[in-house]
């Protein structure tokens, strides 16, 4: 193993530093080491000589080019003379040199870039003009940037010995010491510019500080220039200022949703308060008009003055015209809040139709206008909602019957398409300008002319046809002539795949249609007023040694009177101001029968409806709701609070009266029901579910002590847990008997069934059923059967 040089620091006794072949040493195996007279060290190794400077630490080598016999240096014979020479001995002879007679040569080569060229392409040339060494500067594209520059010293004492040092500055940051390579090579070079240097030095080390140079521009790609990072730079600010822009938008459209959203929010508030205002308007108008159509009608029937007769039925006409309004008023409100639903069924147009033609009759011939009804099918089925369509069809007739003057003609054609019909009036009126045409739809517009207010009527007639025919999905058309005549088409879809599935009603034998119940009901009430099983009425059968204690709620005094005039004579009458003062008085004076209104302060008829069908102290009390909301969705709320019987305003004194008898009888047959059957057939009566579990629950308190003779009405109103004054009143109001009545009633017909069952003999019977003495038994059986206990016996014994 050979380590080279070692320079050992005699004070401090250590190797102080060594030096090797990688220091600049020709070989690790040292031969041989002279010191010459300036302090430099001549090293003879195993393939040269080294010349060993001690204030710089740098090594000088020479080798067989530079003179030596042989590369080859042995390890005798080397030495240094007196007069200053030294001597090295080589495989091929001795050597002799004074050290002071060699000399460096001091003049560095001269650097020349000979060539540049795309290190990966060499085909390919590289565009510039001129000798390579003569130029300054060259200028290439972005992809060729795989550079290598041929570079050469000019010197040739030894040129072999030349050595370089080359730098790409902006890419190096360093020189890098090329030895004798002649060549640099760069590659993938980004766009920009750079400055190529090379120096060389000659065999002694002396370097051309001067060198060459070359300065590089490669410029960069069309999207990588400065006017495309300046369009990029555009770019994306026109980016950020439209996503900047969008979102603006996006929020001004947020803002305006928000906004609509709470305008439609608020105009639904506002036509919720319109429904309301028209609903309170309608009943306030409803009001005063039941206290004009009302006595109005009973003063014509009285009156036996033809002239008077007829002052008095243009009032009662011109009321009922009046009401007509206010009923197309609350029809607008609901259309706008879109409370209107359609309920529609299928059913043959052509009668219906015909039969509201028809009823254009007398008015037509009074008027001398000629009425005709033209339909080649007999029957065409169509889903309708009848209420409604007859609505929209009353007001065009009336429409046409208006405008159409004497001796004038209307004509209603009906025709079937393939999926609508259509139903065409045409009238010889006066006609509408074609300009106005478009307007006559509008709500409230009245189309101007010679003719009076009285013909122009308010302008909802139409607008409601129209909007209730749009509802029906159809559509309305007019055309119209002045001085000639208008024909008006309404077209209506067949089918019902245009309808949804809750305004869709098939028609049920056990379905509840309010409207038809209504009419039928009260054709039934004047059927059992006009005649019962002896084909008389007789009002004693109904009233008893006291006459019926009837309730009337209502906040309107002069309603409330007028109501209370009607009734007084044939019902003892009490009177509540308002719903809570109605369900106070209902539980004070247990009425036989209460007639409220729904519009009321404090609580509306609904509620207390409600809450006196939901109390087994009431609820078996019947109730009449007379109201002016006409819709069949009150009605529907009204049945569903457990009122017996709905009655709009204005109304008929008589009908009301109807309705009351009506009720009255039906408890009186309820309570024959009782007497016939017991309380064992609860689920066939009709009573309220509050009453049936009232009823079951006193029966089983009485059944539970059917021994007990000891058992009384007082106990009976324990066990019940109410007032024995309610008792009596429930108990006679459900079944016609007392409470004492109806237990004595139970303990015989369960005697009854004992005597059927052969129990035992009739004292252990009458022990068993609470009677204690045989002949007080004995004497209510034959009160309530008709025969004593032993026939009673025998008639079934021998059954």
């Amino acid at each position: 193993y050979y380590s080279g040089l070692n320079l050992f620091d005699r004070k401090k006794g250590i190797v102080s530093a060594s030096y090797n072949q990688k220091d600049g040493l020709p070989s690790n195996y040292i031969l041989g080491i002279l010191e010459d007279d300036h302090n430099n060290l001549w090293i003879s190794a195993e393939n040269g000589l080294s010349k060993f400077n001690i204030n710089t630490r740098t090594f000088r080598n020479y080798y067989k080019e530079d003179g030596l016999p042989s590369w080859f240096l042995t390890e005798s014979k080397y030495g240094k003379g007196p007069d200053g020479r030294m001597y090295f001995n080589t495989n091929e002879g001795e050597i002799v040199f004074h050290p002071d007679s060699i000399i460096d040569d001091p003049t560095p080569p001269l650097v020349v870039l000979s060539g540049i060229s795309l290190f990966d392409r060499p085909d390919e040339k590289l565009s510039y003009e001129g000798f390579i060494s003569e130029l300054k500067e060259i200028t290439l594209p972005y992809n060729q940037n795989d550079l290598r520059f041929d570079f050469v010293g000019l010197h040739f004492s030894v040129p072999a010995k030349n050595r370089y040092k080359y730098i790409l500055e902006n890419f190096d940051n360093d020189w890098i010491d090329a030895g004798n390579q002649r060549n640099a090579v760069y590659t993938n070079l980004d766009p920009g510019e750079y400055v190529f240097k090379v120096t060389a030095s000659n065999k002694d080390g002396v370097w051309n500080e001067a060198g060459s140079s070359l300065r590089i521009i490669i410029n960069p790609p069309l999207w990588a220039t400065t006017w495309a990072y300046l369009f990029y730079l555009l770019l994306i600010a026109g980016i950020i200022y439209f996503i900047w822009k969008a979102q603006l938008k996006q929020v001004r459209i947020k803002q305006e949703f928000e906004m609509s959203r709470f305008e439609a929010k608020k105009l639904h508030e506002v036509d919720e308060m319109k429904s309301r205002f028209f609903t309170n308007i309608s009943h306030e108008f409803r009001t005063p008009l039941t206290l004009i159509l009302g006595p109005v009608k009973q003063i014509i029937e009285r009156l036996k003055d033809e002239k008077t007769k007829d002052e008095l039925s243009l009032v009662h006409r011109n009321a009922k015209k009046l009401l007509g309004l206010v009923n197309q008023l609350l029809d607008i409100s609901k259309l706008e809040s879109g409370n209107v639903k359609l309920q529609t069924i299928p059913q043959n147009f052509i009668p219906l139709l015909k039969a509201l033609v028809l009823s254009f009759t007398s008015y037509a011939e009074r008027k001398r206008i000629t009425l005709r009804f033209n339909s080649v099918e007999n029957e065409i089925v169509i889903y309708l909602d009848r209420d409604k369509a007859e609505k929209i069809f009353t007001n065009i007739l009336s429409n046409a019957f208006k405008f159409t003057p004497e001796g004038g003609m209307i004509e209603v054609s009906v025709n079937k398409e393939d999926k609508h019909i259509n139903v065409i009036v045409s009238d010889t009126g006066i006609g509408i300008q074609k300009e106005k045409i478009s307007k006559v739809f509008d709500r409230f517009y009245q189309v101007d002319g010679s003719h009076t207010r009285e013909q122009e009527g308010t302008g909802i007639g139409l607008s409601l046809t129209k909007e209730l025919v749009e509802l029906h999905k159809g559509k309305i058309e007019v055309e119209s002539e002045e001085g000639k005549g208008t024909i008006v088409t309404i077209s209506l879809p067949l089918g019902k795949e245009h309808l949804k599935t809750d305004e869709i009603f098939e028609p049920d034998k056990d379905e509840v249609s309010f409207e038809p119940r209504e009419s039928i009901y009260f054709e039934e009430t004047k059927t059992d007023l006009s005649a019962d099983n002896t084909g008389k009425f007789d009002l004693s059968s109904i009233t008893q040694t006291d006459n019926p204690l009837l309730l009337i709620v209502e906040d309107n005094s002069d309603v409330r009177n007028y109501i209370k005039d009607n009734l007084k004579k044939d019902y003892r009458v009490v009177e509540a101001v308002d719903g809570e003062d109605g369900l106070n008085k209902s539980v004070e004076q247990m009425p036989d029968l209460i007639v409220s209104d729904v519009m009321m302060p404090k609580m509306d008829g609904f509620k207390l409806c409600e809450k006196l069908k939901t109390d087994e102290r009431t609820s078996h009390i019947p109730i009449i709701l007379l109201t002016a909301k006409a819709s069949k969705e009150d009605k529907l709320e009204g049945y569903e609070t457990g009122a017996d019987e709905y009655l709009m305003k204005p109304f008929e004194p008589d009908e009301l009266k109807a309705r009351i008898r009506n009720l009255i009888e039906q408890r009186k047959r309820l309570h024959e029901h009782f007497r016939k059957q017991g309380v064992f057939e609860l689920n066939q009566t009709r009573i309220t579910s509050v009453d049936k579990k009232f009823l079951q629950k006193a029966f089983d308190r009485i059944t539970d002590h059917i021994s007990d003779s000891s058992f009384s009405v007082e106990l009976l109103v324990e066990e019940l847990a109410i007032s024995r004054s309610v008792l009596h009143r429930k108990i006679l109001s459900l079944t016609g008997e007392t409470p004492g009545e109806l237990i004595r009633r139970i303990r015989l017909n369960k005697a009854a069934d004992l005597i059927k069952q052969r129990f035992g003999n009739l004292s252990e019977i009458a022990l068993e059923v609470g009677f204690n003495n045989p002949a007080h038994f004995s004497e209510s059986f034959k009160k309530q059967f008709g025969v004593t206990p032993s026939q009673y016996q025998q008639k079934n014994t021998s059954i």
